[in-house]
Order: C-alpha cells, then structure tokens, then sequence
C-alpha cells in the first residue's frame, strides 16, 4: 500500500492569510512541527505531497526558507501554486533552489511512481505565460501539459493513476456551501481538458486540487475531484491517502488540538471543512 500526506496553501512568508477561516502564518513553523510530528506517529507515509501555494510572494530567501522547513525524512513534492510563480522567473528559481521537490526530475511538470500507483504533478498555468501568475486566474492546461498527461495516463493502465494541479477542477456545490450558484468558479476549458482525460483513460481514479481553500469532493464518472483546505487556516487540516492497485480511500484530519495557541473559528464560514463526504472517502476498483 502507498500513503501519503496531502496538504496545500501553507502561504509561508505572508503577513495575513485568511480567505475562509482564521490563517495564522506567523505560527506556521509551530504548524509544520506538529505535522511532522504526526507523520512520525503514523510511522508508515511514504512521501509527502503539497498542492501549491507552499509559500506566499515568491524570492529566493523565501525557497530557501521551504526548503529547510520541509527538510523532513521522507520525501516531499510540489505542485507549484499561483503565489509560488509571482515573478516571470519563479520556475526557473525554484528548480536551481529546490530540486528536491520535483523528484529530481528538473521539471515542474513529473510523475511520482509507487509499487501501486502513479502521481502526475502538472501544475497548471494562469495567463498566456507559462508558469507566471500576476492578476489573471484563468486556470489552463498548455498543449504540451495535456500531451505529457495523456501519454502518462496510457502507460501502465493496469495502475491507478491520479493528476496533482493546483486550480479545482469543479466549483464548490451549492449543496456543500448552501449558496445559491458553484462557489469558486472554474473556467470551463479547464473543466472540459478533465472530462475529455476521464473519458479516455479509465485508470484515472482522482484528481487533487487546491488554492480555493476548501475541502471538496466531486465525483465525475467515477473519479474523485478533491480540493483541500489551507493548512494555514484553522483548523489546520491534512489529508491522508492509501491506494493499492484495487483501491483508494482519503481521510482528513485537523491538528489544531495539537497545537498550543487557541485559534479562532467561524461558524458561519464551516463549509470551507465540508461535511463528511467532503472530507473522506473508500473507493474499490
């Protein structure tokens, strides 16, 4: 079985961090301490991947600051996020600074492969610029990206296969938020790429999302749509996925009873935790 930690949208370096819940980024270090605690409890977590977002404006001082907070003994992968590409070269920087966090592949753009499963890590794009965010966030695969995706879901079709990005796919359902339209909407070609991957390629089992802050959970034709929660945000939540060649499951879990300072939550605003089947779920295939 393969286990891995997912978490997105740690905003290291930010001053203020509160799109949904509370965000305390000034507490992040204490944050990551209890995580890897945690990972250490349950002693079995192959790698540790992260949705984006990993810190907030991007400099040299601030990868280099990533990269010693995630020294940890198991590996962790990147899917580069919007705030992580604010400045033209940002890709550029991040893979001289952090190599380790595209599993040495020297590309944004790569596969984890495990005895069970393969992850495929496309960070997406937001303007006519590869790997640049300023103010646009029309969430878009370059042709390139959908040609890597398409050649990598049809090899080993006996495996599940999953896709990392870092834009959701779906919008939030008005069910999950009680809102009267989608919550966070996504740009419809983005959508459609997705669908036309589904339809292709059965062994795509789940996509793994970020960025809008909230626990998500979309089934399209049988294949999971997940968005997480930042974990700069109470109640500080991560997500723990176990995949064999015939199943999936994902649980989440808050650290916020392990950390020392009391932070804030807002009732009103719990949608961003989701209900149950937000949260979880235990696929056989």
């Amino acid at each position: 079985m393969t286990r891995f930690i997912y978490i997105s949208d740690t905003h290291m370096g930010a001053d203020q961090v509160s799109l949904h819940q509370r965000g305390y980024p000034e507490r992040m270090a204490e944050i990551l301490s209890a995580l890897k605690a945690y990972l250490h409890q349950q002693g079995d977590i192959d790698f540790l991947l992260h949705g984006g977002d990993m810190i907030n404006t991007m400099s040299d001082e601030g990868i280099t600051a990533a990269v010693k907070a995630f020294d940890w003994d198991v590996p962790v992968h990147l899917a580069l996020g919007n705030h992580d590409l604010d400045v033209p070269s940002a890709v550029e920087r991040w893979l001289a600074l952090a190599p380790g966090f595209f599993g040495g592949s020297g590309r944004p753009v790569y596969t984890v492969a495990t005895e069970d499963c393969r992850i495929h890590v496309v960070p997406n794009h937001w303007c006519e610029e590869p790997y640049y965010w300023r103010d646009s966030l029309q969430a878009q695969f370059s042709p390139d990206q959908l040609t890597y995706l398409a050649a990598a879901l049809d090899a080993e079709p006996e495996l599940p296969h999953i896709v990392q990005t870092h834009s959701p796919v779906f919008g939030v359902p008005e069910a999950q938020t009680g809102f009267a339209e989608p919550f966070h909407p996504v740009q419809p070609a983005f959508t459609a790429d997705f669908i036309e991957l589904v339809a292709g390629h059965p062994n795509l089992r789940c996509v793994i999302g970020a960025h809008n802050h909230i626990n998500m959970h979309v089934v399209h034709e049988g294949v999971h749509f997940i968005t997480s929660s930042a974990l700069v945000e109470t109640p500080f939540e991560l997500k723990i996925f176990e995949v064999t060649p015939g199943a999936m499951a994902m649980s989440t879990v808050s650290l916020a009873d392990s950390l020392r300072f009391d932070a804030v939550y807002d009732d009103d605003k719990a949608y961003a935790q989701g209900r149950e089947i937000d949260r979880s779920f235990a696929d056989e295939f």
